[in-house]
């Protein structure tokens, strides 16, 4: 189980970035620390004004509670919560909002799931291990073939979309979210070959049974899921990544954008390690999409010429 962070541990970071480590204790406040949570979140700027039985009242709380919410987040009190959360505002708060300023529902919501998404992409880099994110790389820059193991709604279309990003680069690559399926891939599997397992619990036991049958056969297994579960210690690189969920049961799972924060990472790592030949294989990728005009232009890779002479000689 995770610990809670104490504020001797925490002194340094909460300094750097308050916000991002009340997103990151999310999953270990009690519910009426969460409910201050959600009170500081509707106006940061209004928080670090607001006195402690006002923010208790905002939040249907006791002043107690709000003591033992800045405590959970590494503060040693209330009044050191705010000056906390002031500097960090002082420091991000151009990143925190949109200049845009929305008078309607659909505005609204918009602004909100898309400040999720940034929130949990910011977080996310802030507790990247780049070191394992190296290995990873590392891992499948050289791999003989990649299969990508994944289960649910989310890790399955995050399965896929490493599959899209890495197999245009030339790479063998597959896509497993029957584990059935995913079972037998592991046992096909060579020391040269790679399993790319993502997991948002990281407890989804046919997820957890392939990486540990194709670690037997010698492949380089790697996940991405929470640590210290079972995943994570049936792998031989974890890449751990924490997103407190939201409570708003319609809102888009924030752990989402994070894991595609890493797959475009690992996928741009592996390009540049495999350079001229990334590259190529990148080309003829576009190349094929510009003959039937579908290739989005870039400043460099303008495909109109290309269809020019091709109407040409037709």
């Amino acid at each position: 189980m995770v610990k809670k962070t104490t504020v001797d541990q925490a002194a340094t970071n909460v300094e750097i970035d308050l916000i991002s480590r009340m997103q990151r204790a999310e999953d270990l406040l009690s519910p009426a620390e969460r409910r201050v949570a959600a009170a500081v979140r509707q106006d940061y700027d209004a928080a670090t004004r607001l006195t402690i039985a006002d923010l208790a009242s905002r939040a249907g709380v006791s002043q107690p509670s709000v003591t033992r919410f800045a405590r959970s987040v590494g503060c040693a009190s209330f009044n050191h919560f705010k000056i906390s959360l002031a500097t960090t505002l002082a420091v991000a708060s151009a990143y925190l909002k949109s200049d845009r300023v929305f008078d309607d529902d659909i505005g609204q919501l918009a602004k909100s799931v898309m400040q999720r998404a940034a929130n949990a992409v910011r977080d996310c880099l802030e507790q990247l291990d780049t070191i394992a994110v190296g290995q990873a790389i590392d891992a499948m820059a050289t791999a003989r073939r990649i299969d990508i193991y994944g289960q649910g709604g989310g890790s399955a279309v995050m399965a896929e979309d490493a599959k899209l990003r890495l197999f245009r680069l030339g790479i063998p690559v597959s896509a497993y979210t029957d584990g059935h399926q995913q079972r037998m891939s592991a046992a096909t599997l060579q020391p040269d070959d790679v399993v790319f397992a993502i997991s948002n619990s990281g407890r989804s036991k046919p997820v957890v049974e392939a990486a540990r049958i194709a670690a037997s056969f010698g492949a380089t297994t790697i996940a991405l899921t929470r640590p210290d579960t079972p995943l994570a210690h049936a792998v031989a690189i974890t890449i751990p990544i924490v997103i407190a969920e939201d409570d708003d049961v319609l809102a888009p799972t924030p752990s989402r954008y994070a894991h595609m924060a890493v797959i475009d990472t690992l996928a741009t790592g592996v390009a540049s390690r495999l350079g001229e030949r990334g590259r190529q294989a990148l080309r003829r990728v576009r190349y094929t999409l510009s003959t039937i005009g579908i290739a989005i232009p870039t400043p460099s890779t303008d495909p109109t010429l290309v269809m020019q002479a091709l109407g040409d000689r037709e």
